[in-house]
């Protein structure tokens, strides 16, 4: 079953253990937080559970000695604990009472840092880590890649990629329109599958929305917000045109989408060059997919692909300090995904055909002309592996992933 199959950040949650007494695992609903936390833990609490939200409201540290109580080996894991912020000044007392490393084990659906109650508790107390929807090669039990760091650090530029074997048309689709929640991808039924997005993204805006900000507005409202927001992916933010569209004031709508940041639902990635506007994606493409419907750009869903599915390379590599930007210029030039760290940068250029046309080359020409010792990849969805001078290259999505 999807959910049984080992996560990447299964070692970096056991290592922060060893000298943690408070490991954090945040993460989009339904990601597979609750699983893999309960395969590294020992007892397991959950504040869906309304007797234990009882507890973790007005009685926490009743909660917390179930840690001094319990037999079972592993830290105590305590599911969506954001739901009871007067237990987190409990367990900063609790720590620093009790200071053996690997006690607690949290997980949450809303960035901690989102709720000032939260954030001052937990300041310089907990190691957080964040789990990323399943990837594709992770969603097939594959080890994580390693394309990315390879390319950052290939002097050449011209080191050897193999395609993976489990990228195929069928499985690009799949990963699209199906995205990367364990307990969703893996329905085959399409009805009960689209049943599973619409509960959940019920319950996101019905409940973990309003636990981070007070809003008048509707569920259909806000419904409606998410699929505008899910067709504009990878496009700069223009928040006048969609509060035209969305019929909400620019002042809401900037609430709204650092809530549904917060809440793991978007990504905001920075843009540089001379257009400044931050770009927007969905965590889950398949949540997207739901929202927007189908669209036939095929650019569009290439560059999506990418984004959920190269993360996972220097995301769950923390020592590799990778950061993600998009580069754009009023002349037209536009690198949807660039990757900066310590060894150089690399842009990402997705394309049709498996030749850069006039268009593609321009903007690899000026992402490279902008960071002296930039590199471009030109990627496609075909079989081309070349070198284009020293510093471009053509090259498959299928070694990228």
């Amino acid at each position: 079953m999807a959910h049984l199959r080992k996560r990447y950040l299964t070692s970096l949650i056991e290592r922060s253990l060893r000298f943690s007494p408070i490991v954090a695992v945040f993460g989009h609903r339904q990601v597979g937080k609750t699983t893999l936390c309960e395969q590294i833990g020992g007892s397991y609490i959950t504040l869906d559970q309304s007797e234990s939200l009882n507890l973790g409201l007005h009685s926490p540290t009743t909660l917390l000695n179930v840690i001094n109580n319990s037999k079972d080996k592993g830290p105590l894991v305590i599911d969506e604990c954001q739901m009871a912020p007067p237990l987190f000044p409990a367990m900063k007392e609790w720590v620093r009472t009790h200071k053996k490393p690997g006690q607690l084990l949290l997980t949450g659906s809303v960035r901690f840092s989102s709720r000032k109650a939260i954030r001052e508790s937990l300041t310089g107390r907990t190691i957080n880590w964040e789990l990323l929807p399943m990837c594709l090669s992770e969603s097939h039990s594959a080890p994580l890649p390693h394309s990315i760091p390879i390319l950052l650090d290939s002097k050449g530029f011209e080191a050897d990629l193999k395609s993976s074997a489990y990228f195929t048309q069928a499985s690009y689709e799949v990963a699209l329109y199906r995205g990367g929640l364990p307990g969703i991808f893996a329905v085959r039924d399409a009805v009960v599958r689209k049943q599973r997005f619409e509960t959940q993204i019920e319950t996101l805006l019905e409940r973990d929305l309003r636990l981070l900000i007070q809003t008048s507005l509707d569920y259909r409202t806000l419904r409606n917000l998410l699929g505008i927001l899910a067709a504009r992916q990878t496009l700069p933010l223009d928040l006048s045109e969609i509060s035209r569209a969305a019929r909400i004031s620019v002042p809401a709508l900037r609430r709204l989408i650092s809530a549904l940041e917060a809440m793991f639902i978007l990504r905001l990635v920075e843009t540089e060059g001379n257009r400044r506007k931050p770009v927007l994606f969905f965590e889950d493409q398949g949540e997207a997919s739901h929202l927007s419907g189908d669209r036939p750009d095929l650019l569009y869903h290439m560059t999506r692909f990418l984004f959920s599915n190269i993360r996972q390379q220097w995301v769950y590599r923390p020592d590799l300090e990778i950061s993600l930007f998009q580069y754009r210029n009023r002349g037209g030039a536009f690198v949807p995904l660039a990757l900066r760290s310590p060894r150089g940068l690399l842009g990402l250029i997705p394309m049709l055909n498996e030749t850069p046309g006039r268009h593609e080359l321009a903007s690899a020409s000026s992402f490279i002309m902008s960071y002296p010792g930039a590199r471009c990849i030109f990627t496609h969805l075909g079989k081309s592996d070349r070198m284009i001078g020293d510093a471009m290259r053509i090259l498959p999505i299928s070694s990228l992933v």
